[in-house]
């Protein structure tokens, strides 16, 4: 078995973490309110508010990460 590095620059770094955050956070707004069970089985009220929380909380880290260009293009306010 071979061994490879790879060396990343910061800027490439952020820009795979708000990919995969931003996959993340439209995959959950599309599974809210679709029966989509992803937090809590068979109850859609609590399923959709745990889902909820993670949308914020992927939210709160693509401001973080994104610059404000990313932000705008996903419709997220800067506030």
């Amino acid at each position: 078995m071979s061994k490879v590095t790879v060396e990343l620059d910061w800027e490439t770094v952020d820009r795979v973490v708000v990919e995969q955050l931003r996959s993340t956070w439209e995959t959950l707004k599309n599974d809210k309110g679709n029966q989509a069970w992803v937090f809590v089985w068979g109850d859609q009220e609590a399923d959709d508010i745990e889902i909820q929380k993670h949308i914020d909380a992927a939210e709160l880290l693509l401001k973080w990460f994104s610059t404000k260009d990313q932000l705008a293009e996903m419709g997220i306010t800067d506030d």
